[in-house]
């Protein structure tokens, strides 16, 4: 008994003959059958689709590095781009405010008293050189806002995308404008020329203000759960708030390739290293010569006010790592 391969060959071979007869009968009308090639359904091996597995994880991991880079390229020029918006927001602000420059908090005119009951709000609201801020829509970041068409994305640098909102403190008491200062906290404002937190300075008063820091990448809150403060400042004793060669916990000093983001007093932004920022720019300002920064002329600080402690009194070491 012939087997199924004899079987296939003779059916095969009749087919040929059937079409060969059909073809040389003239005058008679039929249909031409074609022969198909046979098509061979072999499978891979498991050998063969773990080569190719192999190859793809191969360029996978050759790739994603690069893609990694060029994702992080992008978040940097974009988050420089924002600085350069911030810049040129503060230029109109100093420009409508008789050359002063924001503050970190407290804008509700250039040299405020903090905040207390409702009858000192309002007295702060309606003082003849108010800034037209009242409580509590007077962080730097609400003042700003104004001045980039209210995008507050603006504030939010693409490489620290998980970062908490400002302003939700006080949105028990803000009403039906509760979310308009819930602005994200990337960025920092530099007080460190500002004698203290309430009083605001001219940009005149800066010797060089294409080198002043005035914001800075932010680093995230101490306290978790928490938003960073507005603010950062040599003279600051708040843990949240301190600056120093070697006290950089609050300044987001390597989010880009161990670099980071600044805006200068003159409106532009670039891209710096941490120790660059700290090189001298001048000589010590008052007091004996130092054994510190403290007193030393530098991007993020260059006025020196008179100092509210006596110039013998023991100024804080910054220089050591909090």
């Amino acid at each position: 008994m012939p087997d199924a391969g004899e079987r296939e060959s003779e059916l095969v071979m009749n087919m040929r003959m059937f079409q060969r007869n059909r073809m040389s009968r003239p005058g008679k009308q039929g249909f031409t059958l074609v022969e198909l090639p046979v098509v061979s359904k072999r499978a891979f091996t498991l050998v063969e689709l773990l080569v190719v597995i192999g190859i793809i994880a191969v360029l996978i991991g050759l790739l994603l590095p690069a893609l990694n880079k060029a994702r992080q390229q992008s978040q940097a020029a974009t988050c420089l781009s924002n600085m350069r918006q911030l810049g040129q927001a503060l230029m109109l602000f100093s420009h409508e405010h008789k050359g002063y420059l924001p503050k970190a908090w407290l804008n509700d005119r250039p040299t405020s008293n903090l905040p207390g009951d409702a009858t000192s709000v309002a007295a702060e609201a309606s003082a003849p050189d108010s800034w037209g801020y009242p409580y509590p829509f007077i962080g730097w970041d609400y003042v700003l806002l104004g001045y980039v068409k209210n995008n507050k994305q603006i504030f939010q640098c693409p490489s620290y995308p998980e970062g908490p909102l400002r302003g939700v403190t006080f949105d028990s008491i803000e009403g039906n404008q509760a979310a308009d200062d819930n602005i994200p906290a990337s960025y920092r404002m530099n007080l460190s020329n500002n004698p203290d937190a309430f009083t605001a300075i001219k940009i005149t008063k800066l010797k060089r203000s294409t080198e002043m820091i005035v914001i800075c990448d932010g680093a995230k809150a101490q306290t978790a759960g928490f938003a960073p403060w507005h603010h950062v400042a040599t003279w600051e004793s708040g843990a949240d708030g301190q600056l120093g060669p070697k006290t950089k916990k609050n300044v987001a000093w390597d989010r880009h390739f161990k670099k980071a983001n600044y805006t200068f007093a003159d409106g532009h932004a670039q891209t710096m290293d941490w120790q660059a920022t700290w090189e001298p720019l001048g000589p010590h300002q008052w007091g004996p010569a130092p054994t510190t920064f403290y007193s030393l002329q530098n991007r993020w600080r260059m006025l020196y006010l008179i100092p509210s402690v006596p110039a013998n009194a023991v100024q804080p070491d910054h220089n050591k790592s909090l």
